[in-house]
């Protein structure tokens, strides 16, 4: 058992983690609401809220393509955590409802209202960046740009593929890239009509796919097995009604709150300032220890940074203990693991996917798998009954579903038909069944496992290190494949499940976990949160092409990543094996089933003898996310593990108030940077990039 195990057991932890930091005549009202059944229903999904949801989905939906891309700013989503959403949230429950509470008591937001707007911008806010448009559009159009007669991918990747997923105009495809003569800038929607025609059918049948999976697994992790959900912590605290007479609630008077607002404030500003002005000395937040490993093996590590994030440290103090110590600790497992290899010169070839190299990325594959199991095994009884309700079986009458997101029977039917509409998109596409069967296991593998790393391990963002490809040519090799299907295969999966740092499932089961804790019913809640992920789609698709038609092409914009790195990767990797073809090994195979057999027997040690690592930090050990994250969750865990061991439970509920006051500082302090950045053109970011 970990060291904090020892010292305060996890299970309070979690239940303060649950409802921090709020008042116990707030708890009694809640015990006495549920208790008292002539009590009327708490008010939360009302027009007001939905309207002024919708209002600010749609408008950071419209600003955060210009503000990512253009000015370079702090991410306004970025993470699991969209500081947009949470500073919405901040500002209604400060100031909003400070002066309602002042002038007219009656009309202040309730907190089921407050916990609605941030659900509903919560939901929206990848769909312009990560979530979907970021890798969405220029997948869409990338080969035709990419393709010429010096590398010939075109005739060497996609000639086979059918005409109606290729993007068809050379000319629109340059500007994009490149941009329009100046005063001719314009959207050519001719060209896009019918690749978005072929697309767009598939990005909404992922998107149904994720609100139909996600209704499934609400009662699993949110009633049964009770995920701890820390990225909810925060924003629960802050929409808690404040007691009568009082303004604002307990969390926003707590004088430690303040205290680590304006720590972090006084970070920033010195870090703003110098951004803006090299003169003004700077305040070191981050390093890179590769300085320091200057012979071999340690000089061949690669990439090793470390990242001071208080928003993260903040975060990680609310963690189950053995939850942050295996995030950190299966990093440096990690780190072993490649010195091993170094040492005995085996080779390590990089995946297609987001990881570092193949051999983990086939570690976290069969882990996922493990995962994914036992999942299904663990909540066979649930599953059980969405089945029967479903399915109108034997036990049907006796299971109620009237408190979920959506009835059992839409939720399983609704799932089958996305994944059964994505099928037949990739049959009309050419894809072989086996490919697309693949592809569909991996897709519920993002699903599951990002969300499962969220809601439970409060990871900030997450990507997953591998991708059919991977499976497929590290094992069987490229050969047996034709080129035209396995890039299909990779633009599907590099629109939607490569880049997961701000994935919709994680969000809609949050939104699903604030319904429960708000105590009121989730259903109109997922109405709304689908009614925002439209808006938010429409509004993204169009400022995704806007921005760079409009701004001289992506290629001048401050993110080569998303215009030139994600969309070439696929096309590098398939030029190169259609002159010599990757061969497959049965090594690849067996470090596969390593991870399956570690993470499932990892499990099981948890399970049935309380062992203190988790098998969330196997998962993610090569990904970015844990390199630029590391640091904070391990600087988190050791404050938490030391006022744990010093303090008890009175000193970590004493300390969380500061805690959550470096998460709300961070999002203060990037917002009004965003802000300084898009009126001075220097952006400072203040959350991972």
């Amino acid at each position: 058992m970990s060291f904090l195990s020892r010292s305060v057991p996890d299970d309070a932890l979690r239940q303060s983690v649950a409802t921090p930091a709020i008042p116990d005549n707030a708890r009694l009202r809640a015990r006495t609401v549920e208790k008292d059944a002539t009590t009327a229903p708490p008010r939360a999904v009302s027009a007001r809220a939905v309207i002024l949801g919708l209002i600010f989905s749609a408008a950071l939906c419209a600003f955060t393509p210009y503000n990512d891309f253009k000015i370079a700013a702090t991410y306004i989503a970025g993470t699991q955590f969209p500081i947009g959403a949470l500073f919405v949230l901040f500002v209604f429950s400060l100031l909003v409802n400070g002066i309602y509470y002042t002038v007219a008591p009656s009309k202040a937001f309730s907190r089921g209202e407050l916990l609605t707007l941030w659900t509903m911008i919560l939901v929206a806010s990848g769909i312009p960046s990560s979530g979907m448009m970021r890798y969405f559009i220029p997948m869409v159009v990338a080969h035709k740009y990419m393709s010429n007669d010096t590398n010939s991918w075109e005739n060497k990747i996609w000639a086979q593929a059918p005409q109606w997923i290729k993007f068809q105009d050379k000319e629109a495809a340059d500007a994009f890239f490149k941009g329009y003569p100046l005063g001719q800038e314009h959207i050519p929607w001719g060209a896009w009509i019918g690749p978005l025609a072929a697309w767009v059918p598939l990005a909404l049948l992922f998107l149904v796919a994720t609100f139909c999976l996600t209704a499934i697994l609400r009662k699993q992790w949110v009633a049964n097995e009770k995920f701890s959900f820390p990225l909810v912590a925060l924003p629960l605290a802050l929409a808690e009604e404040p007691e009568p007479g009082r303004k604002v609630n307990v969390l926003l008077r707590n004088p430690m709150l303040w205290i680590g607002v304006v720590l972090v404030t006084a970070i920033h500003t010195v870090r703003g300032l110098h951004q803006m002005y090299p003169s003004v000395p700077d305040i070191t937040m981050n390093w890179d220890f590769n300085s320091y490993f200057t012979v071999r093996p340690w000089n061949q590590l690669g990439w090793v940074p470390g990242y001071i994030y208080p928003l993260v440290i903040g975060i990680a103090f609310l963690l189950p203990a053995e939850v942050c110590l295996s995030l950190w600790f299966f990093f440096f497992f990690f780190l072993a693991e490649k010195l091993l290899c170094i040492q005995m010169n085996w080779e390590m070839p990089g995946p297609q996917g987001y990881g570092d190299h193949l051999f983990h990325s086939m570690q976290a594959y069969g882990g996922g798998l493990a995962l994914v199991g036992w999942t299904f095994w663990t909540g066979r009884r649930h599953f059980q009954d969405v089945w029967e309700k479903a399915t109108g079986g034997p036990r049907a009458a006796n299971i109620d579903d009237s408190g979920e997101l959506i009835s059992y029977r839409t939720a399983l039917f609704g799932l089958l038909i996305a994944y059964g509409g994505i099928a037949v998109w990739m049959t009309f596409a050419q894809v072989p069944l086996a490919i697309t069967l693949l592809m569909l296991v991996t897709l519920t593998l993002a699903l599951v496992v990002i969300s499962w790393v969220v809601c439970q391990a409060g990871m900030l963002f997450m990507a997953q290190p591998y991708g059919s490809i991977d499976v497929l040519s590290s094992i069987f090799g490229t050969s047996p494949f034709r080129t035209s299907d396995l890039f299909t295969l990779s633009r599907f999966e590099g629109m939607f499940i490569y880049d997961t740092r701000e994935m919709l499932a994680p969000s809609v089961l949050m939104g699903a976990k604030t319904a429960d804790v708000g105590q009121f019913n989730p259903r109109p809640l997922m109405g709304a949160m689908v009614a925002s992920v439209a808006v938010g789609f429409a509004v993204s698709l169009f400022a995704s092409l806007y921005l760079p038609y409009y701004n001289g092409g992506g290629n001048s914009l401050k993110n080569e990543f998303t215009y030139h790195w994600a969309p070439e990767k696929p096309l590098s990797f398939l030029g190169g094996v259609a002159n010599l073809p990757f061969r497959g090994s049965w090594i690849n195979g067996l470090h596969m089933a390593t991870g399956l057999v570690g993470v499932l027997l990892l499990q099981f040690l948890r399970a049935r003898y309380n062992f203190g690592l988790h098998p969330i930090g196997f998962l993610c050990a090569s990904v970015y996310a844990i390199k630029m994250l590391w640091l904070s969750i391990f600087i988190g865990w050791a404050c938490k593990s030391l006022i744990a061991r010093y303090g008890g439970m009175k000193g970590y509920l004493g300390a969380m108030p500061f805690f959550l006051g470096l998460i709300l500082g961070d999002v203060i302090n990037a917002v009004i940077w965003i802000v300084i950045g898009n009126l001075t053109g220097v952006g400072y970011a203040i959350m991972p990039g």
